[in-house]
């Protein structure tokens, strides 16, 4: 692995187990080994890093979520969308579970660090258009509306994750968001 990637490895790491403001450039230059010199090769700002692993925690989670719906058949349309519900169960219920980066991000350093937006943004949008997207084959009434429907129920869902660990709640709501699909489906 290059310098670069165990910079962007270490910081991804930390500030998925910790919050953005706690950790410090020093810190990741420290836990990286790389010489600091070396960080600022690749990284002029802390902002410049953090916009960077959002980015690929972005990627990372694109390709987590797209193949668990490439499993269901091509025409489950529902099967597609649970995926993208139970891709989130399994995620609060692995170790690596420690909240979402870009709602950490949005509340902890946005105003801060201004040009992190973007790929909060640009996760957001594949987020809503995938589901959207779904909503859409599946025939529902207004995808759209339901879209965000499902997709604050899923950001609520996280943020709960965070706090409880105790998931089955969580996973008996598929039941209600399956029941509310059915009755807009048109």
């Amino acid at each position: 692995m290059s310098k670069k990637e165990d910079i962007i490895e270490t910081a991804l790491n930390l500030f998925n187990r910790h919050n953005y403001s706690s950790v410090g450039v020093d810190r990741i230059i420290s836990e990286s080994g790389v010489a600091k010199m070396t960080f600022y090769k690749y990284f002029p700002s802390k902002e410049s890093l953090i916009e960077e692993c959002l980015s690929r925690r972005n990627k990372s989670i694109q390709a987590a979520i797209e193949y668990e719906v490439s499993l269901q058949k091509e025409d489950d349309y529902l099967g597609k969308i649970k995926a993208v519900y139970f891709w989130h169960l399994a995620w609060f219920n692995s170790d690596d579970f420690h909240g979402c980066m870009f709602q950490k991000a949005s509340l902890e350093i946005l105003q801060t660090y201004p040009s992190i937006i973007k790929p909060i943004v640009e996760y957001r949008e594949w987020l809503m258009g995938l589901v959207e997207g779904l909503f859409e084959k599946a025939k529902v009434y207004q995808p759209h509306v339901l879209t965000s429907m499902y997709i604050n129920i899923l950001d609520g869902m996280t943020a709960y994750a965070k706090v409880n660990k105790d998931h089955h709640q969580i996973e008996e709501c598929w039941y209600y968001i399956e029941r509310l699909i059915s009755l807009d489906a048109a």
